[in-house]
Order: structure tokens, then C-alpha cells, then sequence
């Protein structure tokens, strides 16, 4: 569902319809101070209320953490949900008809929504018949993987009988059109006509995010293959897009502030079983942008819990570059002999996987240690072979501190000279013969021309300015950041960013600065990460006051009179190089 068919007019109307006191009062105990109400925090842990709400103006500001916003913010960040979902939300709630689609979007929307309840009708049947004496060969197997009737239970498991058609004949009895539930990926057509697709395997149930049935995985309790079979990609159901067990772990993620990724199913419920809830498994498939952007609305840092084996580890491996790319913080628990986490938990127990996840490791660290592992770096010609494999994965670091780092604990660990690694590093980088310090300079600044240049965001420079307030406004915190970047008000060129921007650093508030706060807050999420932001608001920064300096330098280009002139020529001429030299741009 796009915003784009959203006016800001019906957006209005939803926003003045759902009183924020109400809709807040749901998730936080408030009570009334003066004309406004205070509550503890549901965005941090306090004891002392600093949450308050302003029924008047239909805002809400926590002086203990900064959160803030109206009541589709409020939403958004409790349940975890896109503008668009949680503006909709809302509008059901308060009967407020949702704007509609075109003719082509409203026939897909229904045709999406008639199979998510053909795959609800289907998870009903496949869990009862897990519960009649054919499953209990199903059964067993779950008995001997440590999965009893109330985590079966749990997570909706099931049986598809060892029948053509068991599922098409009760889908067909609830009225149900056979084409509706091929499309559905529950049948396939034959030369016999329309047949079941799972027949004689274990169920496991698939849901979104919101917890709406989408698809399934089979697992095969006999000798049929292939072992695992998904639903086929339908208008609801897109592993590259799905995680396994997200809507049952969200709160959790969003709880501790961290994921753990695992391959498969039987993973995720065996870590459920000790008590490891913030997990969603990647369905056996490679890990996307789509499922990174996914976790990103929930978390800031990911656990990668794959399996020992050698599939395992490659997964891993494509996994946590796909993740850190999003903006994540990246650690891996390495399991070794073969091992998975479904096997680890339920032989070792709660204390064990605890300590397993707990001492996960950077995954720039796990990467380092993989390429030497695979070498015999006790010869030569091993340790030559790791150093140029280790070159390449540390040539591809854009962060200069990064490089360096690693630089290091690759050259400890490989038994090299630190300086000899450093070298080839940037001979790869085309920087060769310089100093590491310069080679960080150098890199750092490259690296900033290239993220100017390549930003994912809109052409304008209101827009850099616009935002970068949003995040303070969101993480106050990030202001010190801000500010220690040489950022001041007078380098907001738009009088209400300005006027926000002192009332953040001076912790300040008034009726203008709530309103124009109020009206950012309620846009759609930013399109780019925090780094991206604020790099191209420093690029945007340094232009600005290279203009600034060669305007006056015009002015002055003719009058070449006077001991005064020359001094602020040269005062120019200093600043505006040392503009271009300054690493903080």
C-alpha cells in the first residue's frame, strides 16, 4: 500500500478523528496534570514520569529520552508499523473510509486478501489433522525434536495427509473456488485435474509481519523429495521478502533491541523453547535488502546464528554484508562440527545458548578469521594466499577507523607486519607510497566526495535540512553529534528549521516550534540512513561557505588598495582552504 494515494487532507482528517489521549491511554497509564496528562514512558525505562501528552494540540514529548510526535507517530512506534499501515489503522478504528485505489490496485488488494483466507482456511485443516491419528507419525517427529503439543500449539503446526486431494476436497467444502487456492500455491494443477501440492508432510504455518497467513514450508516425514517445499511465489508470499516467526518475535526484537537470524524453522522454535524469543528465521533462502529493511524497523542490531557447516557459513557470510549495508550492527555466533542452533538448544539448554549469543563476535572479526581458517597459514604460500584474500576484504572498508582496526587484528592474527598489511591495503586503494595516516585522510575524504554525490535522496537543499532535524527530533541525542560537526543554527537557511533547531539545542519549547516538530514527525520515515543524512547536510555545509568566501573574494578582486584589503584577502584565502582540507566536511 503506497502513501501516495493518501491527501493530506484525509491524513488530516484521521489524525483530528483519533484522539491522542485515548488512542495513547490504550498503552500508558496516564493521569491529568494542569491541561495535560503524564505517564511513564513507553519508549524508555523510568520511574519518574516525563511522558506527557497535550490533548490540545494532540502531541506528545517525553523530556526523559526525546520521543515525540502525534498519534500516527505514536503508533508507528508501538506497533512497529509503516505510515501507511498505521494511518489505515487508525482510519478503520474511527470508521473512516480509506481512500480508494485505483481499479487495478483495489482488484489486486482483494485478490491478495482472498488468499490470505484461503491460507488461514488451510492452516486450520492442517492443524487439526496433525491432531488425528494420521499425524502421529508427524507427531513423533516432533516429540523427538523436542517439540511438544504446547509449542506445536504455539505455532499453529500441522499435517498435510498423504492424499491428492484431502486439502482441495475441504477448501471445495468451504466454498472455495480451485483456482483461487492455486493461485494460493496450495494446489496444482495435473492431468487428473486439480491435487494438493503437500501431501504427507509436517506444516509449518507462514505469517507476516502483521501475523496474516501467506504461505507455508512442508517438511517431509518420509522419504519424499525434496525434504523442505515452501509455497511457490504468489501475490502474498515472496521468501525474499518474508521472515518466519516475525510477527511472533517483534516485540521481543524491539524489546532488547536485537534479532537473531537463524535458517529454519525447528531453529526458531527450539530457541523459543528456552526462552530465546527475539528470533526470526530466513526461510533457507539468501538474505535481501528487503528483509534487512524489515528488521531495521524493529532493531539496530542483528545476531547471525547460522549453522557450522560449510552452507551455513556462506549464508552467514552474504547474510551480514546485506545487513550491515542496511545500517545494522553485525555480530555472529559461530557454531563449529557441524552443528545448528536448533541441536545446540535443545542439548545444551538455556545457560549455553545464552552464553553462545552473548559472546557472538563483529562479524568483520568472524569474516577476518574465516579466510585465515581456510589456509595453512604455517607455509608461505598459505599465508601469501590468506594475506591476498584479506587485502580484498579490507581494500572494500569504507569506513577509514574500520580499516584500521581491522588492519590490525588481521596483521595479529595472520603473523605479519601490521605496516607490510597496511601497504598492500592501499596499493589497492591506488594510494600507494603514502603514510597510514594520510591513507585514511585520503580515503575518508573520497569516500565523502562519493556519498554526495550518490545520495538516495531528493535534489534540494531544504530537503538536507529538513532531514537531519527530523533524526534530532526523533534521537535527540544525535545533536551533540551534530554540533561537534561545527553545526549551528545560523546554517539552517529556513527560518522554522532554525527556530526548531534552537529549541532542541537550547532544550527549549513553544507553541511554534511543537507545531512545525508536530508537522515533521508526521511524515513518512526518511528514505536514507542517520550517516547519509548528515553527510550530505555537511556537503550541502561546505558549499554553501565556499560560496559564502567566494563572493567576498569577487567583491574584493578589484580593489587592490589598501593594507587592509590584503589582510582580509589573505584571512579568505586561509579559511576557505582550510575548508577544503577539513576532514569533518
Amino acid at each position: 500500500m503506497g502513501i501516495a494515494r493518501f491527501s493530506e487532507q484525509w491524513i488530516e482528517r484521521v489524525k483530528s478523528s483519533a484522539d491522542i489521549v485515548e488512542v495513547i491511554g490504550r498503552r500508558v497509564e496516564l493521569r491529568q496534570s494542569g491541561k495535560n496528562y503524564v505517564g511513564l514512558c513507553p519508549f524508555h525505562s523510568e520511574k519518574t514520569p516525563s511522558f506527557t501528552v497535550n490533548p490540545e494540540k494532540q502531541f506528545y514529548h517525553c523530556f526523559g529520552c526525546g520521543k515525540g510526535g502525534n498519534v500516527i507517530n505514536f503508533v508507528m512506534d508501538t506497533e512497529n508499523l509503516a505510515f501507511p499501515e498505521a494511518v489505515v489503522k487508525l482510519a478503520q478504528e474511527k470508521g473512516i473510509p480509506v481512500p480508494a485505489a485505483s481499479p487495478g490496485e483495489q482488484r489486486r488488494e482483494k485478490e491478495r486478501e482472498q488468499l490470505r483466507q484461503v491460507n488461514q482456511l488451510a492452516a486450520r485443516y492442517y492443524y487439526r489433522n496433525l491432531r488425528l491419528p494420521a499425524g502421529a507419525q508427524a507427531r513423533a517427529y516432533l516429540q523427538g525434536r523436542g517439540i511438544g503439543q504446547e509449542l506445536a500449539r504455539s505455532f499453529f503446526l500441522g499435517f498435510a495427509l498423504d492424499e491428492w486431494d484431502g486439502l482441495l476436497a475441504f477448501l471445495t467444502a468451504q466454498g472455495v473456488d480451485p483456482a483461487i487456492a492455486q493461485a494460493a500455491g496450495l494446489v496444482t494443477s495435473s492431468k487428473r485435474g486439480f491435487i494438493d501440492r503437500f501431501r504427507g508432510r509436517l506444516m509449518f504455518p507462514i505469517c507476516d509481519h502483521l501475523g496474516r497467513f501467506v504461505g507455508f514450508g512442508g517438511r517431509s516425514i518420509g522419504d519424499a523429495q525434496p525434504k523442505y517445499l515452501n509455497t511457490g511465489q504468489t501475490l502474498v508470499f515472496n521468501k525474499g521478502q518474508i521472515l518466519y516467526g516475525l510477527n511472533w518475535s517483534k516485540e521481543d526484537i524491539k524489546a532488547q533491541d536485537q534479532v537473531v537470524i537463524v535458517e529454519g524453522y525447528t531453529d526458531l522454535i527450539s530457541l523459543f523453547a528456552v526462552g530465546q524469543r527475539n528470533v526470526v528465521a530466513s526461510l533457507g533462502t539468501a538474505f535481501t535488502s528487503a528483509h534487512a529493511r524489515l528488521l531495521r524497523r524493529f532493531c539496530s542490531q542483528a545476531v547471525i546464528a547460522f549453522d557450522g557447516d560449510t552452507a551455513g557459513q556462506r549464508a552467514a557470510w552474504r547474510g551480514m554484508e546485506v545487513l550491515h549495508a542496511s545500517g545494522l550492527q553485525v555480530r555472529v555466533a559461530s557454531l563449529t562440527g557441524g552443528e545448528d542452533p536448533d541441536t545446540f538448544a535443545r542439548t545444551q539448554g538455556v545457560e549455553a545458548v545464552r552464553v553462545w549469543l552473548n559472546t557472538a563476535r563483529p562479524f568483520r572479526e568472524y569474516q577476518i578469521d574465516r579466510i585465515i581458517s581456510q589456509h595453512d597459514v604455517e607455509t608461505r604460500e598459505g599465508k601469501l594466499a590468506a594475506s591476498t584474500e584479506l587485502v580484498t576484504l579490507l581494500a572494500q572498508l569504507t569506513s577509514a577507523v574500520e580499516r584500521d582496526e581491522y588492519i590490525h587484528y588481521a596483521a595479529e592474527r595472520l603473523g605479519v607486519r601490521e605496516d607490510s598489511l597496511a601497504a598492500e591495503v592501499g596499493r589497492r586503494l591506488g594510494i600507494a607510497g603514502v603514510s597510514r595516516v594520510q591513507n585514511r585522510r585520503n580515503h575518508r575524504r573520497g569516500t565523502k566526495r562519493r556519498r554526495a554525490l550518490e545520495q538516495p535522496m531528493e535534489a534540494g537543499e531544504d530537503l538536507r535540512e529538513r532531514e537531519v532535524l527530523r533524526y534530532l527530533l526523533q534521537e535527540p541525542d544525535l545533536l551533540r553529534e551534530v554540533q561537534a560537526r561545527g553545526v549551528t543554527a545560523q546554517d539552517f537557511q529556513d527560518p522554522d528549521y532554525r527556530h526548531v533547531f534552537i529549541s532542541l539545542s537550547e532544550s527549549i519549547s513553544d507553541e511554534r516550534g511543537t507545531a512545525i516538530a508536530s508537522k515533521l514527525l508526521s511524515l513518512p520515515p526518511p528514505g536514507a540512513s542517520w550517516e547519509e543524512c548528515l553527510e550530505s547536510f555537511l556537503a550541502v555545509l561546505k558549499r554553501r561557505r565556499l560560496r559564502k568566501i567566494e563572493e567576498k573574494l569577487s567583491l574584493l578582486e578589484n580593489d587592490r588598495e589598501g593594507f587592509d584589503v590584503r589582510m582580509e584577502l589573505y584571512q579568505l584565502l586561509k579559511e576557505y582552504y582550510g575548508i577544503c582540507r577539513d576532514d569533518s566536511y
